[in-house]
């Protein structure tokens, strides 16, 4: 169904040799997750493959992707640089390979989450967490709980996250605190 010797190709073509791997751990991630959680699985591993396509695109790479889809140009304020390629890699995968809207947005939401997230696009979110090759207490307890309770790791790495902005003096994306408090409502 995906053609993934081709999208592989491509993340060659457009990215770091460390970026491409990890993408490969994410994507396996994935899998793995989708098969825990019953889900396409060869989907989730084409999402986690292609999460951080726009990772190392240049900034005016991303201006011109913002430009054409008319997006918000609040995307091009400094803050925003660890994040923009989420939103901008979004487009991408739309236009190159006309994925759906369930890997669209799993690529969209994989930094900085948002209430709206449907199970691949939390799948992809955690894997890009927990798919690494150096496992840290922290990843450990969050992989653990991304076997349980998908939620509960969304929660566990978020409220981590927030924690750490904060002691930085860095405020959270706004869709990011939505997500916590839904998150903890379910808690």
């Amino acid at each position: 169904m995906y053609n993934t010797e081709k999208i592989k190709k491509d993340l060659k073509n457009n990215m770091s040799q460390s970026r491409y791997d990890h993408s490969l751990l994410v994507a396996q991630e994935a899998k793995l997750l989708a098969r825990h959680y019953h889900i396409d699985e060869e989907k989730a591993y084409v999402a986690g493959l292609v999460h951080d396509i726009a990772k190392e695109f240049s900034e005016d790479d991303n201006k011109r992707w913002i430009e054409k889809y008319h997006l918000s140009q609040e995307w091009l304020l400094p803050e925003n640089k660890k994040i923009i390629h989420a939103e901008v890699g979004s487009y991408v995968v739309k236009e190159w390979y006309a994925f759906d809207e369930a890997i669209c947005n799993a690529v969209k939401y994989h930094t900085i989450g948002d209430p709206s997230m449907q199970l691949l696009a939390k799948i992809v979110f955690i894997a890009d967490k927990i798919g690494r090759k150096n496992i840290t207490p922290v990843i450990q307890t969050q992989k653990s709980l991304a076997y349980k309770n998908l939620n509960k790791a969304l929660e566990f790495h978020m409220i981590n996250l927030q924690n750490k902005l904060e002691q930085e003096g860095k405020n959270m994306h706004p869709n990011s605190l939505k997500l916590i408090k839904i998150l903890s409502k379910r808690s």
